[in-house]
């Protein structure tokens, strides 16, 4: 038995622009990962405007990232065409949208004097439940068409062809929700600052190496390969690597993941809890404290590397 097939078309509406379902359901997704990031730092001791302002510098800079990298990594004709000075729309690489958003995430740090490892936590731990919805926009309109497949959660008769196939956007959706509920699980205790940073994108990483081997080919308009790869397995391996040194650097060290706030005469502290000293956690100040005579201040470790209707069927 396979996923019959549909599809979710544009509503009409007056002017010159529809609504696209994909387009709802990102910005849903933006909505609902940055109400749970917020609540997750209410409870680690974090303040509200600190991670808000954090979350809409880091997804601005990405979802510009996510659409200059998917030129340039998968569909190098437009970028060569906004040169003569055509433009058309760019679609979505999800890997270019988190490179950029920890570039972003790490600029941020520099500026505000705060800790990647209590922001970059928080931001991961929201991640899948933001991911849901925005993959489940792709699944609706099924921009990631995979490979042939008659397996059971296979999408039948795609693009009404006849075939049935694997639906990438469908099983990120399906990763997502565990990785939700994963999230929650493992969030009942306390853990260390940047433990989330390490978990969900090495678990994310590995998945996606996975289903980037059931991406369609290029000779039937499927993703470019590089040495016989896609885009989306290079990114994989760098994320797996660079989430797991986070991982076991707040293992190792879970006292390192302090935040300088104002208000207080000392950086605020994170216990082996893993939460800030709500008492200390007012707003952010444009320094850090200095350090006391003879022992030096704690500064965070830097974070791992961490698409509107038809869109570009690539660099998902």
């Amino acid at each position: 038995m396979l996923i019959p097939w549909f599809r979710l078309e544009p509503i009409d509406i007056p002017g010159p622009i529809d609504i696209q379902p994909f387009g709802i359901l990102v910005a849903l997704g933006i909505l609902v990962g940055s109400r749970v990031a917020e609540w997750r730092g209410e409870k680690l001791g974090v303040p509200r405007e600190v991670v808000t302002s954090f979350l809409f510098f880091v997804i601005v800079i990405g979802l510009l990232s996510a659409m200059l990298l998917n030129m340039v990594m998968y569909e190098p004709e437009k970028f060569a065409a906004l040169f003569s000075g055509e433009f058309t729309y760019p679609g979505l690489s999800s890997f270019g949208g988190l490179f950029g958003g920890t570039l972003a995430a790490l600029y941020y740090r520099k500026r505000h004097q705060v800790s990647i490892m209590v922001l970059g936590d928080i931001f991961c731990y929201a991640f899948p439940f933001a991911w849901f919805f925005g993959r489940m926009g792709c699944f609706v309109v099924h921009d990631h068409p995979g490979l042939p497949s008659e397996f059971i959660l296979a999408v039948d008769n795609y693009y009404q062809s006849g075939i049935a196939r694997h639906d990438l956007g469908f099983y990120e959706v399906l990763w997502s929700a565990a990785a939700a509920l994963l999230a929650l699980a493992l969030g009942r205790q306390p853990r260390p600052f940047g433990f989330f940073m390490g978990v969900i994108p090495m678990f994310y990483a590995v998945v996606r190496f996975g289903l980037d081997f059931l991406r369609e080919v290029p000779a039937n308009h499927g993703d470019v390969r590089y040495f016989g790869l896609t885009p989306g397995h290079y990114w994989s391996v760098i994320m797996f690597v660079v989430a797991l040194l986070v991982l076991l650097r707040s293992l190792r060290n879970p006292s390192s993941g302090s935040v300088y706030l104002s208000g207080a005469p000392a950086a605020a502290d994170q216990s082996a809890s893993g939460r800030l000293n709500p008492a200390t956690a007012p707003t952010l100040r444009s320094s850090p404290p200095s350090a006391p005579a003879g022992k030096q201040a704690e500064h965070s470790s830097r974070p791992p590397a961490t698409k509107s209707g038809k869109r570009s069927k690539r660099g998902a």
